[in-house]
């Protein structure tokens, strides 16, 4: 499959920017302080990854937060130092050879999560693009929004489905967020449907179209990240416990682990065994 870089500076005015697109072959002679990673480390190609090792960039950042992808990329690129960034952006590939991308006004482009003088000398370089935070700040989001994600690829894509299917979502996201932070938070239907309500409004582009394509490329992706907080909230629950009946913490994970067979079920067009 073509791999291809985003050049930073954008182009054009306007609430959405374009960047153009070149592809990696053109690029990958040159010399990178900084590798962006938005395909997962053990998907690339085997050619692009080895140019990649033959590049060997100062510092690989992997957009993914699949459990266990930070590790492929340090095993993959061991002479790099591996960061995770956060999106705080939405981005799409348009027609022609440009990826047009839109950020909310002040924010940074990528929120990274790693050793603190590596990121502070990132800072020094790019200024406002990123964003230093510790590493819940970036794994903790994900938990929060990706089971509605989960639910719009189960209702096919569509938006207006999503909006009168929020409370197994909603419950999910919390079992979610318990996974990563040991914490459980207060989530509503309701409250999600205000947060759609505002992406709507807001966000200059049509969010219900934008979502329901781009995540379906990312269904295989969203199914790992809840099999990964499935496999967290269980190491929560006491090993002399485990052979017992279900504690309130397990038998709260329904919502979650519902969703994940739904769509495992979607992903894999086989029955769950």
């Amino acid at each position: 499959m073509p791999h291809t870089h985003d050049r930073c500076a954008p182009s054009g005015g306007g609430p959405v920017r374009r960047v153009p697109v070149v592809d990696w072959a053109a690029v990958s002679s040159e010399s990178w302080d900084l590798l962006v990673l938005t395909t997962r480390p053990g998907d690339l190609d085997e050619g692009v990854a080895a140019s990649i090792v033959a590049t060997c960039p100062g510092i690989i950042a992997i957009t993914s937060q699949v459990d266990g992808d930070r590790d492929i990329a340090v095993s993959l690129f061991p002479e790099s130092e591996i960061l995770v960034f956060s999106p705080a952006l939405l981005s799409e590939r348009t027609a022609g050879r440009s990826v047009s991308y839109w950020r909310p006004p002040g924010m940074p482009v990528f929120m990274a999560s790693g050793p603190r003088e590596t990121v502070r000398g990132l800072r020094r370089m790019l200024g406002g693009l990123i964003v230093g935070v510790p590493a819940i700040l970036v794994s903790a989001p994900p938990a929060v929004f990706i089971p509605y994600v989960a639910q719009l690829s189960v209702r096919e894509g569509n938006w207006a489905d999503l909006r009168t299917h929020l409370r197994r979502p909603t419950q999910a996201a919390a079992e979610a967020v318990h996974a990563v932070t040991g914490v459980r938070m207060p989530l509503s239907a309701r409250g999600a449907g205000l947060v759609l309500d505002a992406l709507e409004r807001f966000v200059p582009i049509d969010v219900g179209e934008y979502a329901g394509r781009h995540f379906a490329r990312h269904e295989g992706q969203t199914l790992d990240m809840l099999d990964g907080w499935i496999r967290r909230e269980a190491e929560r629950v006491p090993a002399t416990g485990r052979s017992q009946a279900p504690t309130p913490a397990v038998a709260q994970s329904s919502a979650l682990r519902e969703l994940a067979q739904i769509l495992r079920l979607r992903v894999t067009r086989q029955p769950i065994p």
